[in-house]
């Protein structure tokens, strides 16, 4: 086998299988057809100019975007969230001061952090008045960082926490990868007071995957930063050769969400209520307070979800993501009416398959509800002299590593945190064999 990458995308293509994962165009939104030509694989020349150098149609697009969403400025990213995530983190450690972090953050944040040097406060919670009482007990803290929607589809208070980071002068990053769409609800963190998001596009808009954005607020603590100064810092991380196919694709979505993309979002929300209703007969029923109105996740309960995503896979349907207990679908106004309502058929048809074994877990994309010790910082762990043991012979030692899968990518234990035991026999039950440890 020659090309086994691209045999195996072919034969997975073949399969016909319903895209219930990311990108949001789930194969079908003919408007990216197009970018399929290799004609539009283009690099920066004159004509269509530089990510990272402005004034050209780039930045034109840009503020295309930045007005559709409300921003004071947007800026592409065809390196996916992560790298704009990377961005709004530097731009805070440039203002000095501690970070205070989500621990449901992203790998991507966490990596971002420990190559920048930020000194991170870890959360549990994201509780506003957990927030207060924090920056109250630590003026050193300029920067809150947060992830809404998590993996699940809940949402942050993001009204509240900005009230709070504004009292004491902090600037309130959010990594809203999963929650582009939810400008259309009125539910955009943008809307509700965040310095600056971390923007996903391609998980729900039609954009080819990698494309992002990173959103600046025109209010706040970063209502002076330039242009220049944010695209100084993207090209930091930033690849110089960027796929013009992925920021086209961003301008193309932009132009639908302004023409039809708010609406065709809405319509969704009533074309999903059959769905909602079986699985709460079901009593599968995802209950929280702030959910993201489109994302249907699963709580399976004392059922494995994992098998439930089985079923899916083995009946045409993959799923975004399924752990011992939850399990998640995007869903797409590219979805059709077919597509749903078999979907519907399927979740009934998995409610009735015995039920096997479960088997424990050690990754979801829950919160944690403690944290390891912390023996060193971040930066410290990542770059010190490290080796690689079996599993059970970490115990105690100092991880020199992140460990979680992706996705949903929320670290069970980060660098410079002691290996606990009862990880290690969770994380053994999972198939991993061994780490990196500090030496």
């Amino acid at each position: 086998m020659a090309t086994p990458l691209y045999d195996a995308m072919t034969r997975y293509i073949e399969t016909q299988t319903v895209s219930y994962h990311t990108p949001g165009h789930k194969g079908q939104a003919s408007l990216l057809a197009p970018l399929a030509h290799t004609a539009y694989d283009l690099t920066e020349i004159p004509a269509v100019g530089s990510l990272y150098d402005g004034d050209d149609v780039i930045e034109q697009a840009e503020r295309e975007t930045a007005a559709v969403f409300g921003a004071k400025e947007t800026f592409f990213s065809g390196g996916g969230c992560t790298l704009a995530i990377q961005t709004m983190l530097a731009l805070a450690v440039k203002r000095g001061g501690r970070v205070l972090m989500g621990r449901n953050a992203h790998r991507s944040a966490v990596h971002a952090a420990a190559l920048l040097g930020a000194d991170v406060v870890w959360l549990l919670t994201l509780d506003p008045d957990a927030v207060e009482e924090q920056l109250s007990a630590d003026e050193t803290v300029r920067t809150v960082y947060v992830t809404s929607p998590d993996y699940y589809g809940r949402l942050a208070d993001i009204s509240r926490l900005s009230a709070v980071c504004r009292r004491h002068g902090a600037a309130l990053l959010v990594d809203n990868a999963h929650g582009t769409h939810l400008e259309a609800f009125g539910l955009h963190p943008l809307t509700h007071g965040a310095d600056a998001t971390a923007d996903s596009a391609h998980k729900t808009l039609p954009v080819l995957t990698g494309g992002a954005w990173l959103h600046v607020s025109a209010d706040g603590v970063f209502a002076d930063l330039s242009r220049a100064e944010v695209k100084t810092t993207m090209a930091l991380f930033g690849s110089t050769s960027p796929a013009f196919p992925v920021l086209a694709s961003l301008d193309v979505a932009q132009d639908w969400w302004r023409r039809e993309g708010r609406t065709a979002f809405l319509k969704l929300r009533e074309r999903i209520e059959p769905l909602r209703q079986t699985v709460k007969a079901l009593g599968w029923e995802f209950e929280e307070e702030r959910i993201d109105p489109v994302r249907l996740t699963l709580d399976c309960k004392e059922r494995d979800a994992r098998q439930v995503a089985e079923f899916l896979r083995q009946n045409g349907a993959e799923a975004e993501y399924a752990d011992r207990r939850y399990a998640v679908l995007l869903l797409s106004p590219f979805h059709t009416d077919d597509q749903l309502a078999r979907l519907q058929e399927l979740l009934v048809q998995a409610a009735r398959e015995p039920q096997a074994e479960a088997a424990a877990s050690a990754f979801t994309a829950k919160m944690p509800d403690h944290l390891p010790e912390t023996v060193c910082g971040l930066r410290e762990a990542l770059t010190a002299p490290h080796e690689t043991v079996p599993l059970d012979e970490a115990v105690g030692r100092v991880s020199a590593q992140t460990v979680c899968p992706c996705p949903p990518g929320v670290a069970a234990i980060v660098p410079g945190e002691r290996v606990e035991k009862a990880l290690v026999e969770q994380w053994a039950q999972d198939g991993m064999t061994c780490m990196m440890v500090l030496k």
